[in-house]
């Protein structure tokens, strides 16, 4: 009998789909994607339309799993955090597309709330209280702030504007999933409606601390608490693959399902207190591991659920995150027609000196604009190799801002993991490494969230007990610092941060 060593990983990202093949050592068999379609319908709204994305997810499937149908053990999930759907319960009948987390259809709806004098005055008093009695929960939710990127303002909206959602609540028949919600309920025929710890907490309507999702949220922010799923450990059973469905495959245990910043942290092999990764993606994001403790929300360091696996405790860690579009500055170089081809950048930003350089000071979504309305301190000899270099540090720049929210509070680690597609830049490593003092390695492990789901995955099939009992060693490259002068190049960085009001 052919032994089932293999398990197919499903990673949706922000900007694309992969379905690999992974074996018990590790090793990736196969690995298929496409890109993630995208919809803008009007400025500032994207969504994704849940048929195009069920079409492409089921030919992964098909390609994967020829040849392998015997050999498959378990399902894997990983999906980007707080993009949702909402559908009529015991069919497959969605009432919107996606509204994905970089959605900005509720941004003034979440400015007028965060800027109420009700809002305000009620977190203040929430404030005074928690500190009186040492109440980490009320401190937290005293230093709230309601952004686009959560679910509850845009949970909101829908429930105001599509007038079948409230239709259907009120029959008791509304459901709502984040992506891996909605996944789990197609895969298996609609007869699994759940999420993780950790795909639950990113919503924002989440009680962490209580274990459930929290009443006052949701009535705060009108989302219906009885259309929202179970939440259950990241490598619970989560049912079979539908035999109804035609993937190549069926009856196969759904075994983990974990979000994706928390996916690439374990794929990294980060599994214990004090472990740092900062990810150059789409986004930037810093998250360091603090096991049972949950860090109080700040207003640029937030507590995340990393993961809760059968049998133990909610594992936390810390995060702090810009929405910005950084990694879409390198490509932008290219359009912009400062730079050919990326591979050349590196090359380019060191043929000019740091202190010939403007700063780079746009950082909210790039635009038309030309290069220099978006530099500071601009000499008259700057030539197209001074603005690439600039943007690059700027890059390397924002990316310490966000590790020091983070050591700020719990203090500096022996070392930072860096990974995302910008983290191919030697010269953006370099100059972190520069900045922070610090052994910077950059990530070899180049599918995070693949491996995080398959390393959760393979803990729901026992294949390991702890996240302890994998021996896989961590793919890593130490990165040595920039050659420069770290003071001139630490006291131009103060300069930047003036610059863009940090």
């Amino acid at each position: 009998m052919t032994e089932k060593d293999v398990i197919l990983s499903l990673d949706i990202g922000t900007t694309n789909i992969k379905l690999a093949a992974i074996n018990k050592n590790g090793e990736t068999v196969s690995l298929q994607k496409r890109t993630l379609r995208l919809q803008c319908p009007e400025p500032g709204h994207q969504e994704i339309c849940p048929s195009e994305l069920w079409t492409d997810i089921e030919a992964l499937f098909r390609l994967s799993t020829k040849g392998l149908e015997s050999r498959i053990a378990a399902v894997g999930i990983s999906t980007h955090r707080s993009t949702f759907i909402t559908w009529e319960r015991g069919t497959d009948q969605f009432l919107h597309n996606f509204i994905t987390w970089a959605d900005k259809r509720t941004q003034k709806m979440c400015d007028d709330w965060n800027n109420s004098y009700v809002t305000r005055i009620c977190q203040t008093i929430l404030y005074g209280i928690g500190k009186i009695v040492g109440s980490t929960h009320m401190v937290c939710a005293a230093n709230f702030k309601v952004v686009p990127a959560n679910v509850q303002m845009r949970f909101k909206w829908v429930m105001e504007n599509i007038p079948s959602a409230q239709a259907l609540y009120n029959q008791g028949n509304l459901c709502f999933g984040t992506l891996d919600t909605w996944l789990i309920y197609k895969l298996t025929g609609k007869a699994t409606w759940a999420t993780d710890y950790s795909n639950a907490a990113a919503t924002g309507i989440y009680d962490m601390w209580a274990g459930k999702w929290c009443p006052v949220m949701t009535w705060v922010f009108g989302n219906p608490i009885g259309s929202l799923p179970q939440v259950v450990d990241s490598n619970a059973l989560f049912g079979y693959i539908s035999p109804e469905l035609d993937l190549g495959c069926s009856d196969i245990p759904i075994h983990g399902v974990v979000a994706d910043q928390q996916a690439s942290v374990i794929g990294n092999c980060l599994f214990e207190e004090g472990d740092v990764k900062l990810s150059l993606g789409t986004g930037l994001a810093c998250d360091r591991l603090t096991a049972s403790y949950a860090h109080p929300v700040a207003l640029s360091v937030y507590p995340q659920i990393a993961w809760k696996l059968k049998g133990a405790g909610i594992y936390y860690m810390a995060e702090s995150m810009t929405m910005e579009t950084r990694g879409k500055y390198l490509d932008w170089l290219v359009s912009s027609n400062l730079v050919t081809d990326l591979k050349q950048i590196d090359t380019i930003a060191l043929s000019v000196k740091s202190s010939d350089t403007p700063h780079f000071v746009k950082i909210d979504a790039i635009d038309d604009r030309s290069i220099e309305e978006f530099m500071e301190e601009k000499g008259s000899n700057c030539t197209n190799a001074h603005y690439v270099r600039a943007v690059m540090e700027a890059h390397a720049f924002r990316s310490k801002v966000i590790l020091d929210d983070v050591f700020d509070f719990y203090g500096l680690p022996d070392k930072i993991i860096v990974d995302g597609g910008a983290s191919s830049s030697a010269f953006i490593l370099e100059t972190l490494s520069a900045l922070t003092g610090l052994h910077v390695y950059r990530s070899n492990c180049t599918e995070g969230a693949l491996m995080g789901a398959f390393f959760v995955s393979g803990l729901g099939l026992n294949w390991w007990q702890t996240f302890g009992d994998i021996e896989l060693p961590q793919q890593v490259t130490l990165i040595s610092p920039l050659d420069c002068d770290r003071v001139r190049l630490l006291e131009k960085f103060e300069r930047w941060k003036t610059f863009v009001k940090f």
